[in-house]
């Protein structure tokens, strides 16, 4: 179930929430180390903290009310799956992405997600396309009024039961690293309302082949679609990595499917 709360997506709705706001989560989570993880990558994908900043771990163990070795640790994990870099004597960086990697991360993930579209396509029910289908509706509705919080859960959701039909969990795992690598500049993408509504059409008519179990189709305009949103990225590289996004709504694990 996706629960809203001004105007943001919680993918994760938890009937015990309340008792955790105005709280530090060195007061409230058992396994803190997880949630350190969780908050910090979602900074730096949510451009809270920007590509080639430094994260000062001192304020950040302050800010979470947990101890800097703590967050030091968690921040090590983090230069292993090549989000950050550390320069001794120095510190922890948010690592800067290449124009060059983005266009290789996003030509594997044409790869990777049209094999999914292929495995899943014939597999999928027609309970979970009637689902989706009324996350489509409501994402044009909204997008008419230049809302696009129901686009976003509609682009979840396709990438979602494709991924989840494949039958593939090898493959799941291997979508997921890549995703680390790109969600930031996917953040930026979405953030711009009238590129949304472009996305969205692109989404739907990926969709509507899924729903027609037209295989080949489907596999086509997922390729396309990609394509189309590297061309995009690398076109407003700069801007993308650099200015400023306005966040209106947020996804929680937009980086994972």
């Amino acid at each position: 179930m996706i629960e809203t709360k001004n105007n943001k997506i919680n993918l994760y709705a938890n009937s015990d929430k309340d008792k955790f706001v105005n709280k530090k989560i060195g007061e409230t989570f058992q396994n803190l180390e997880d949630q350190i993880y969780k908050i910090i990558k979602e900074k730096i994908i949510w451009h809270e903290i920007k590509m080639g900043e430094r994260i000062i771990d001192k304020k950040l163990a302050e800010e979470l009310g947990v101890s800097r070795s703590m967050v030091r640790q968690v921040l090590a994990v983090l230069v292993k799956e090549e989000l950050l870099i550390i320069i001794p004597r120095n510190g922890f960086y948010v690592r800067e992405i290449t124009r060059k990697e983005i266009e290789e991360i996003y030509n594997v993930r044409k790869i990777l997600e049209t094999y999914v579209t292929e495995l899943a396509v014939p597999k999928i029910s027609s309970r979970d396309i009637a689902e989706v289908e009324e996350v489509f509706k409501k994402a044009k509705r909204d997008l008419e009024k230049d809302k696009v919080k129901s686009f976003i859960e509609a682009d979840i959701l396709l990438h979602r039961l494709l991924l989840d039909n494949s039958g593939n969990e090898p493959l799941r795992g291997i979508i997921n690293e890549y995703n680390d690598k790109y969600a930031f500049y996917r953040v930026a993408d979405l953030s711009r309302t009238e590129r949304a509504k472009e996305s969205y059409f692109e989404h739907y008519e990926i969709f509507k082949a899924v729903k027609e179990k037209k295989v080949q189709l489907s596999i086509e305009l997922m390729a396309k679609h990609i394509e189309n949103a590297k061309k995009i990225i690398l076109n407003n590289f700069e801007e993308y990595t650099y200015g400023d996004v306005d966040i209106i709504e947020k996804p929680v694990d937009l980086y994972k499917i």
